[in-house]
């Protein structure tokens, strides 16, 4: 057996999943996470909290063959994933505007396992969909490290990953959840996100993984709010990661086009398809949530980091 499978006991998660339609939430823990390169001594990944449709397509996640010219960009949902997949690939591609705007992201970058939390009525998986993508691939996932596919730590493509404050992070999820099948409160969901009991949580734990794969020398890690208050800087870092060298001009030109204005208006990377109400991008701001949560939820928030993150990867939340 591959995976250890959890259900969950939370007293107010029972009394509520039916209601709020988070049902079929499961935990999942790999039995063999020794190949993962991680720095943390005695690491133990925690379980990760997952769609029971993850044991569908557990020997698909397994078996997925990983490219050495693969582009993995990885993230915890609500993250600036989308910010991160648009300016990789037009890095990567040339900065080919005109392919980026006629062509939608999840076509250019597919989403390796929506399959395991999502049923997205194709008669193939997101698996064989992202398998079948033309190379180099773009591979999105909000996968933890030790959820990977395991050949990704023999192969060793390209990964970037972004990291974004907690309490943005929990916002965003909030209202995107309520577009797709969360059907309770602001404050409820936040309070699940808080107990781990939101897709792809534990939170902490995803992103200081990511940050701990200290003998993975082809990851990049970014942060939102550092590329909100200097986006060009983000951008030449990504450049320099990816081997690319554009002209000062062309370099202005891509963060013009990653601006806020130009990604809200740019229906290749909203998924209106998906959300015809409301656009996928919302407000993009690096602190929307101090108009969104009560004082108390902050001051709850924060001790929510505090008691869980030791001192040496507090940082990483501070932003």
């Amino acid at each position: 057996m591959a995976f250890e499978y959890t259900s969950i006991t939370d007293p107010e998660w029972l009394a509520t999943n039916r209601q709020t339609g988070q049902d079929d939430y499961i935990l999942v823990k790999p039995t063999d996470y020794s190949k993962v390169p991680i720095a943390i001594p005695n690491w133990e990944p925690l379980p990760c909290c997952t769609s029971t449709m993850f044991r569908r397509y557990e020997s698909e996640l397994l078996n997925f063959q990983v490219k050495s010219d693969d582009v993995w960009i990885a993230s915890y949902p609500k993250s600036g994933t989308t910010w991160v997949q648009e300016m990789v690939w037009l890095i990567c591609n040339d900065l080919d505007f005109e392919k980026a705007r006629t062509t939608v992201i999840r076509d250019r970058s597919p989403f390796l396992e929506v399959s395991t939390i999502f049923d997205i009525g194709e008669e193939e998986s997101s698996f064989a969909f992202t398998s079948d993508a033309p190379s180099p691939r773009f591979i999105k996932t909000h996968l933890p490290v030790a959820l990977l596919p395991p050949n990704i730590w023999t192969v060793k493509p390209k990964i970037v990953y972004i990291r974004r404050n907690p309490k943005s992070v929990a916002v965003s999820y909030y209202h995107h959840s309520v577009r797709a099948n969360f059907n309770g409160t602001k404050e409820a969901f936040i309070r699940m996100f808080m107990k781990d009991l939101q897709f792809y949580s534990p939170f902490h734990q995803h992103v200081i993984e990511y940050n701990e794969l200290a003998s993975y020398d082809n990851l990049l890690n970014l942060c939102y709010e550092d590329m909100k208050r200097d986006l060009k800087s983000s951008v030449i870092r990504t450049c320099e990661f990816f081997g690319k060298n554009y002209s000062d001009v062309a370099i202005n030109e891509l963060c013009r086009h990653l601006s806020f204005e130009s990604m809200t208006n740019n229906l290749a990377v909203n998924y209106e398809d998906v959300f015809p109400d409301e656009k996928f991008i919302r407000e993009g701001m690096i602190d929307g949530w101090k108009k969104e949560l009560s004082p108390e939820l902050i001051a709850e928030m924060d001790l929510w980091t505090e008691n869980t993150v030791v001192e040496k990867y507090r940082h990483l939340f501070k932003v």
